[in-house]
Parts: structure tokens; sequence; C-alpha cells
């Protein structure tokens, strides 16, 4: 397995981002729920998360980002990057 730091930049405005951030919540859960998420949380500036998966891959960790809800929606950019931890 791999880990890997996806962090979501919100583009939306708050009105727009909110009905979607519940989607993306219930995505987290699945995540957990399967063993893939090692950490998640939102930044304090209430503009973007930080999310940390265990993956078998970078594939795996860009098709969970490509099927973000609030990606998918235009309402954020992400960004993955292999992180170890220390």
């Amino acid at each position: 397995m791999a880990l890997y730091a996806m962090t979501l930049l919100v583009t939306g405005s708050p009105e727009e981002v909110e009905p979607v951030a519940s989607d993306y919540r219930e995505q987290l859960r699945a995540l957990k729920g399967s063993g893939r998420l090692r950490a998640a949380g939102e930044f304090t500036a209430g503009d973007g998360f930080l999310v940390i998966l265990d993956v078998a891959d970078r594939m795996e960790a860009e098709q969970i980002a490509r099927s973000n809800p609030l990606a998918e929606q235009g309402l954020a950019t992400w960004m993955l990057r292999e992180w170890q931890e220390i």
C-alpha cells in the first residue's frame, strides 16, 4: 500500500459548496469503511481539505481524487503527493 496526501482547494462559494459537501463527507465515510482513508480534515479558514489516502498505487489515488464530488462539480481543485510517514 502507498500513502498519498490529497489537498482540495475550494474554489466555489460557500452557498455552492455546502450542498455538495455532504456528498463529499459520505465519500470519506465510504473510504474509511474500506480502509483506504488514513486521515481527513478541513482547513480552519474553510477553504479546503487535506486527506491522507492509503491505497494500492497512484492510479487508485487519482481515481479517488477525480471522483470527489466537489471536484466533479467544479467547486474544488485537487493535488496529490505521495506521502511517507516519519
